[in-house]
């Protein structure tokens, strides 16, 4: 049996998704009170040996399998996708060796998340 080394809910959403969301919608994300962009709103909980996240739906990502791991915005998932201008946090950045690029707000809420501690804890059980 795994280990759990910490849990939570996430925001998130895959490069895909970012790239044909509805852009016309895209002002509203700097309202405040709106959550950052995201697709799925799911359980998320860290083992040793991957991210797991549940809920309406299941999806794993292996830790052996993280080629990379990153906090910032980037040339697909801008700061105006996030309410206030990213003053409530900047994206979890999550690449795989199999090309899939995800992004994350973990325990989100308007003052911000737990994506650093998160960034810290993987990046402890990846080396």
């Amino acid at each position: 049996m795994e280990t759990l080394l910490i849990t939570g809910t996430a925001l998130w959403c895959f490069k895909h998704e970012v790239l044909t969301r509805n852009k016309e919608r895209g002002a509203g994300f700097r309202i405040a009170g709106t959550p950052p962009f995201h697709q799925h709103a799911t359980d998320i909980a860290l083992t040793e040996k991957a991210i797991e996240l549940s809920g309406n739906e299941y999806y794993s990502v292996p830790l052996d399998c993280i080629s990379q791991l990153y906090i910032g915005f980037d040339e697909y998932y801008t700061i105006t996708l996030m309410p206030n201008f990213g003053l409530g946090g900047q994206p979890l950045r999550i690449a795989t060796c199999n090309g899939q690029v995800m992004y994350f707000f973990i325990d989100y809420h308007f003052f911000g998340t737990a994506n650093k501690n998160w960034f810290n804890q993987i990046k402890a059980q990846i080396g």
